[in-house]
This record gives C-alpha cells, structure tokens and sequence, in this order.
C-alpha cells in the first residue's frame, strides 16, 4: 500500500508525522508494535500502511478511549477509520493502562507513546524499557522540542518539561508536536 498522509484528526496530521512512522517501519521492519495512545487512529493506520508494504507484523494500538477524561475517542470510532484504509488485519485495539503496562513491560519492537507526555512520564518510560532499547528496541514517543513543551496544558499543570530533562533522546521530526526517540547514552 502506497502511503497518503491518513484523513484521519490528530495534531499529528498538519505536519504529516505520519510519514515519520511510515518510513521508521518500512526501515526497521519490526514485528511488534506497540503503541499507547492510539486516540482516533492516526499514526497507527500510518504504521499499518508500512506494516501492508511488508507484508508483515502488527500492530498492538492501546488506549483508555472514553475512560480518559480529557480529548478522547471511542474504540469504535477508531476501529471505523483503521478499516476505512484497509489495514484492519495489522492492528488489534485494546483498552490498556499504559501506567499498568509499565509495571511489566512486555516485548516490543517498536513502541508509539502518545499519552499528554510530561517529562516525568518519559522518565519512567525510559528506566522501564531502557534494556529493551539496548537490545535494538525503538521507542518513538509524542514531544521532545522546547516548542512542543509550550503547549498550553503543560503550562496549566505545571507539569515536568521534556526538553532539557536529561532523558536521553534524539529528535526525529522537529514539526508541531514532534516525535522523538529515547536512546542510549554512548
């Protein structure tokens, strides 16, 4: 499947950071993607779209859906814009507590975090998976500019910044929202 930036609402959408997701797996062909955060569908129909390309691996899509108070979605109004692009057979959707996934994280190849990151999210994110990534595991996850750490709720709730954290991470694409990756320090 050829890829076009997926119709679908996100803050990713304006930047196309679907692309961003696209090329990362059509290079590294994982397997196993996991990815918390999945709200209405955007950047798991873009990894879908690679997945297709290959011929193969799937995506594991996690969200709360209507048990998160803030912007969310439901998981069949997800589930309707993962078939309208043909990708239904690489993603199973499930409703998953990312901070209950963190206490035992499983397995991964690629891992999307995309859950209003705050840097002390990240923080854990990275203590908890920091083997898996040393092992040739990718963890992409939502924000790491200084721009990104403006947005108007980080402010609000006073909430830990990202950018100058110390987490250990490179950016991938810089445009609004961003998307970085964690790394380990040489």
């Amino acid at each position: 499947m050829q890829y076009k930036n997926p119709d679908i609402y996100s803050s990713y959408r304006e930047n196309d950071l679907g692309r961003t997701f696209y090329d990362l797996v059509l290079e590294h062909k994982p397997k196993k993607i996991i990815e918390f955060g999945t709200l209405y569908g955007y950047s798991t129909v873009a990894m879908a779209m690679a997945l297709d390309e290959l011929g193969e691996g799937h995506v594991w899509a996690n969200d709360l859906f209507e048990d998160y108070e803030f912007r969310h979605s439901t998981m069949e109004e997800t589930q309707k814009n993962i078939d309208t692009y043909g990708v239904t057979k690489y993603i199973t959707l499930q409703r998953n507590d990312f901070e209950e996934w963190l206490k035992n994280p499983e397995p991964f190849d690629l891992l999307h975090v995309d859950i209003s990151n705050k840097g002390d999210t990240i923080e854990r994110l990275y203590e908890a998976v920091k083997d898996q990534i040393a092992h040739g595991a990718i963890v992409i996850f939502e924000g790491g500019t200084e721009e990104r750490d403006q947005v108007e709720w980080v402010t609000k709730y006073n909430c830990k910044k990202i950018y100058g954290s110390g987490i250990p991470y490179k950016v991938l694409n810089p445009n609004f929202t961003s998307l970085s990756q964690l790394i380990i320090p040489e």
